[in-house]
């Protein structure tokens, strides 16, 4: 049986991070340092996201699949 997660801890959390983050990188109405700090947060989501793509794919060639 697998265990229930949190919303927070789910991958679809992270692209909501990501996309909150890039849009406040894209939005001209904030202040420079909130714009860097969204496209940081944009660009650590995607790197996260990418991270747990790579390791689903190990896992499923370790198992077989």
């Amino acid at each position: 049986m697998t265990e229930k997660r949190a919303f927070a801890e789910t991958p679809a959390f992270r692209v909501l991070l990501g996309i909150s983050g890039i849009w406040g990188a894209a939005s001209s109405g904030y202040p420079v340092y909130t714009r860097v700090f969204g496209g940081v947060l944009g660009v650590l989501c995607a790197v996260s996201l990418a991270v747990d793509l790579v390791k689903r794919r190990r896992k499923r060639a370790a198992d077989g699949h």
